[in-house]
């Protein structure tokens, strides 16, 4: 029992022990409050009058307090108010539990990831339709006419009211005022936009579909662009720069993700988005809160940004080594989970691909109100006017797009990401610009992609540990062999749980961050100290050598009868400091039920310690003999998939001999959870053999495997039939930083020629030797043949030995591969080398101890037994039939090949930040920026083409018009007569051709501001406040 404990144990990071300490004493407390509530409950209602005790113990109080949809700041001397925080947090314990167990511990072994193409647009498709199907209109807001007195008391026809409508798309029309439902990016729709793209970045991953990589890269630029122009609308209408206010923000981003951290033991750049959205929060946060009193200001504001955007020049696209210089002190160069270049090199790529992003959403928030108000203005002009000024815009935009389109996003992904960050707004915008480019396109959302939308966070959290796994890597198995029902189920499951862990992080956000950044301190702290003392206690458990299961569960039940005592003797119902008598016996009958329960999840997690898969990682040398026990399997390639793929790529419109069905190499699923075999790719074998020399010594069996690994490695034509190469000789090769040497050695005395030679040499890595059939061809006719032979092997066996002794190398002894006696192409050969004669020489070299002395041993007939009939002369088999060998090979690197030599390791050289910058094209940014926010202009220069077709729609005259509306709504300083004056004095103008046609009075227009645009301003302000 101890064993498998500590087993399980050592299984979880430290972390993790820790972790689960702090939800077990969250879980058993809960328990054990409902288990003494429900007990006070049963004897209430036999009792005609209840003490004050047990009335605030009522198990159906409590429950209906802790399922209120609405979070109340949490109150420390009131039992219902501890045990609603207690359920929920319970509840995420319970959810990263079973995010733990299928990271850590899964049912079944991790799946690989296969791309197909068919069934990703199919559910691409599939998603748009349903989509569609849940179409929701936002109904507009009835509002008053100011050019209908009278006529408001007179009926119409339904014709008449048609006609009237005809007739006012030939007239100017009064401009409408900003509403919810008609709003440029209004909540519904960017909720909508960033579902879209959440389940576009979700099956991307899930399918590792790279050709979309360019796509998707576009996607995480929009989200990046949103931080920017919710958070500047935020600050901008609030004016709201309190602590209170940057730690709530912190929370919804990194909630969840701090306990993922702590949970699992993985790092915080691994979630590489949270981090983006914190930075770039904090950037716009900075940017506001310094010299606030100029954001209400013409001017001032835009001077900040401008020297924002200087400052994001100079670090990141000037090669000055300032990005190095400001991040170094807290961010490493050493590699890392997450970060394979150093976590200094991540987040300078990372970063990187994106600086603009955030900068251009925080122009686009500054101007909303001005393009907000162009729009609205050209919809007020006739037909004709509103769509050739919409139409030029729209063909400026998607010039540029085609342009992107041909040229940054034709590239490959390593090109592309070096204009990314420079390039990728462009199909933003005219995203942004064609999505609202009609009050019914505005007005109009998919309510499903809104929904999916909403969860965006949890769902890229989430989808590392219980949608995908190995962090994002691999697939989460639960049907094994039916992938599309087990993607299904793991989908179901990994919607609903990220769903109620987004509830989750408002809910206890509400509770314990409320607007009292008193309480909110102390909430924090408190939070922190129970964490920080779980990991210290972990810590001292682990230092003594007692970190376990048991161990863990036994001090949360201390903390947990100590915390529950409390509650219930210092806690009433209406936080008053009354103390209450604890009963003995209900207490411990309570506290033995929490015991209960979280006793029942340390056997369930003991229980897939112990029988479970486990994580992936590399192969550990219990699997020496499961690596060669598997077999060709025969699959159809003549499917829907195949015959898809042919026609769009080969113009094949059918498929021949397909009965002639090929087989593929696959191994027997192991009885040991840790044997987790896959097939090696180009990358992991790469990976795994950087900077190391493996020497093939043998005959032509062992030239074929040496092929066959080449080929692995990404040398296509290694191996190829060549009749003018010298089939006997040697052969060396390097693909990157392996290296490859094949020793021609067709005899056992040749191969333990080589194999003592490999003791002068020191950079070898791993020997790969065998042989045989040569000599049985050649030197082996008689019996006295046969004990020379004998001896032979005994010196072969002798070298090996000899060689163990002075030398770590590991060696690897290859078996004669199975003989098609059928197939042998002359006498000698069907005379020496019969099958029974070569089982007879693997005999010979069992007896002599060959196996015994060599550190791993591949029997050739494991991968050619089943395939004999496919030898074409005897001997040698078709290229595809050493792969089989070469990959059960490739499976052994991770137990034999030693750690690399000193003079080898120092093989990683981390990236230095700044070999992504781009001075020329910073520059135009600068340029960009400037025309944005000196010109108004949300769209960066594009909506001044409007005016071609109506000139006084142009967004500098509209400045003191529509910031004038808002600041009227939001109660902020009203704007001066000087940047009225900048506007061409719209206001007092009343000239012939402004767009709103209309002859109001000064105080007309005042009063027509007051009392009815205003209530309308006032409730589109609060549904402006868009945070992510």
């Amino acid at each position: 029992m101890s064993t498998t404990t500590i087993t399980a144990a050592e299984t979880a990071p430290l972390s993790s022990m820790a972790a689960a300490m702090f939800f077990a004493v969250m879980v058993m407390t809960f328990v054990t409050l409902t288990t003494f509530a429900a007990f006070f409950s049963s004897t209430s209602n036999n009792e005609s009058s209840s003490s004050s005790s047990s009335s605030s113990l009522s198990l159906s109080t409590l429950y209906q307090v802790a399922n209120h949809p609405h979070a109340q700041p949490v109150q420390w001397r009131q039992l219902s108010s501890i045990y609603t925080v207690l359920q929920h947090f319970s509840l995420l314990g319970i959810i990263l539990f079973y995010a733990y167990l299928c990271e850590y511990h899964p049912p079944h072994p991790h799946g690989e990831k296969v791309y197909d193409r068919d069934m990703f647009f199919f559910l691409t498709a599939l998603l748009l339709l349903v989509a569609a199907l849940t179409h929701k209109s936002h109904p507009r807001r009835t509002t008053s006419n100011r050019n209908s007195s009278s006529s408001s008391t007179s009926t119409t026809t339904t014709s008449n009211t048609t006609s009237a409508l005809w007739a006012l798309q030939w007239t100017e029309r009064p401009v409408a005022p900003p509403e919810e439902a008609t709003e440029l990016l209004n909540r519904d729709q960017t909720e909508e936009w960033k579902g879209w793209m959440q389940f576009m970045f979700l099956l991307y991953h899930y399918y590792h579909a790279e050709e979309v990589y360019n796509s998707i890269r576009v996607m995480i630029t929009s989200y990046v662009w949103m931080t920017g122009f919710g958070n500047v609308s935020f600050f901008y209408l609030k004016q709201d720069y309190s602590a209170l206010r940057v730690v709530q923000m912190l929370w919804r981003l990194n909630f969840l993700v701090v306990f993922l951290c702590w949970t699992q033991g993985t790092t915080y750049i691994l979630y590489y988005i949270c981090l983006l959205h914190t930075f770039f929060f904090g950037m716009v946060y900075v940017t506001m809160k310094t010299q606030s009193h100029l954001n209400t200001t013409k001017y001032g504001i835009r001077i900040k940004f401008m020297v924002l955007a200087c400052i994001i020049y100079i670090i990141w696209d000037l090669d000055l080594g300032l990005f190095q210089l400001l991040h170094s002190w807290f961010l490493g160069q050493t590699p890392m989970l997450g970060a394979t270049g150093g976590a200094l090199w991540e987040w300078y790529f990372r970063s990187t691909l994106d600086h603009w992003s955030t900068f251009f959403g925080m122009i686009f928030a500054l101007n909303f109100p001005i393009t907000s108000l162009l729009f609205r203005k050209l919809e007020a002009q006739p037909w004709y006017w509103e769509w050739s000024a919409k139409f030029t815009m729209a063909v400026a935009l998607l010039t540029s797009t085609y342009w992107w389109i041909t040229h940054p996003f034709a590239q490959n992904k390593f090109e592309y990401n070096q204009t990314n960050a420079y390039f990728a707004c462009i199909p933003v915008y005219t995203y942004i610009f064609l999505r609202n480019l009609t009050p019914w396109l505005r007005e109009n959302t998919l309510e499903l992609l809104h929904q999916i939308g909403k969860t965006t966070l949890e769902t890229y959290l989430m989808q590392h540990h219980i949608w995908l796994t190995s962090n994002a890597k691999t697939l989460l198995i639960l049907i094994p062999g039916w992938p599309k029902c087990n993607f299904l189920v793991v989908s179901v499951i990994y919607v609903v749980l990220s769903r109620r862990l987004y509830t989750l992080t408002l809910f206890l956000r509400g509770m314990l961050l409320p607007n009292d950044w008193n309480q909110c301190r102390t909430n924090l702290i408190g939070l922190m100290g129970a964490m920080g003392a779980c990991h210290a206690i972990a810590w001292m458990l682990q230092f003594v050598g007692m970190l376990s299961l048991t161990s863990v569960a036994v001090v949360a039940a201390v903390i947990s009868g100590t915390l529950s005592y409390r509650i219930v003797r210092d806690t009433s119902p209406t936080a008053t400091n009354n103390i209450h008598p604890v009963p003995t016996k209900p207490w411990l009958v309570s506290c033995f039920a929490g015991w209960m329960v979280v006793l029942v999840f340390g056997l369930v997690w003991h229980h897939m310690a112990l029988n479970g898969a486990t994580k992936v990682q590399p192969l550990p040398d219990v699997c020496a003999s499961e690596v060669i026990r598997g077999d060709w399997i025969s699959v159809n390639l003549c499917n829907e998939e195949t015959r898809g793929v042919a026609y769009r790529d080969e113009d094949m419109g059918s498929l021949g001999v397909c009965p002639a069905t090929p087989s593929v190499w696959g191994w027997t699923q192991s009885d040991y959870a840790e044997c987790r075999m896959v097939a090696r790719d180009k990358g992991a074998l790469q990976n795994t053999l950087k900077h190391r020399r493996l020497v093939f010594v043998g005959d032509s069996m062992i030239r074929h495997l040496y092929f066959a690994m080449a080929r692995q490695l990404g040398d296509a034509k290694a191996g190829a039939y060549n009749t003018t190469l010298d089939k006997w000789s040697n052969y060396e090769n390097k693909y990157g930083s392996v290296e490859l040497e094949f020793k021609w050695a067709p005899y056992v005395y040749d191969v333990t020629e080589q194999v003592a030679q490999a003791h002068s040499r020191y950079d070898i890595d791993m020997l790969i030797v065998g042989g045989g059939a040569w000599d049985r061809l050649h030197h082996y006719p008689n019996s006295q043949a046969a004990v020379e032979m004998e001896k032979n092997v005994t010196k072969l066996v002798a070298a090996v030995k000899k060689q163990k002794q002075h030398s770590d190398i590991p060696i690897v002894w290859v078996t004669p591969t199975t003989i098609n006696d059928w197939a042998l192409t002359d006498d000698a050969k069907r005379a020496h080398l019969p099958e029974s004669n070569m089982q007879h020489l693997r005999s010979l070299y069992q007896k002599q101890g060959i196996e015994d002395a060599v550190d791993w041993t591949l029997p050739g007939p494991v991968f050619t037994r089943t395939r004999v009939a496919e030898s074409y002369d005897g001997v040698h088999y078709p290229l595809q039939i050493y792969h089989a060998g070469a990959q059960i090979l490739s499976q052994t690197f991770d137990w034999l090949l030693l750690p690399l030599s000193p003079e080898k390791d120092d093989t990683f050289t981390p990236k230095r930040p700044g070999e992504m910058s781009n001075p020329i094209l910073g520059l135009l940014m600068l340029c960009l920026a400037f025309i944005g926010l000196f010109g108004f202009d949300g769209f960066l220069g594009a909506s001044y083409l409007v005016y071609c077709f109506v000139p006084k729609v142009i967004p500098k005259r509209l400045y003191t018009e529509s910031f004038r509306q808002l600041h009227l709504a939001a109660g902020l300083p009203p704007i001066t007569e000087d940047d009225a004056m900048d506007d061409l004095q719209v206001d007092k103008s009343k000239s012939s051709d402004y767009v709103d046609g209309n002859e109001d009075s000064d105080e007309e227009r005042e009063k027509f501001l007051h009392d009815d645009v205003k209530p309308f301003a006032q409730k589109d302000v609060e549904l402006t406040i868009r945070t992510i």
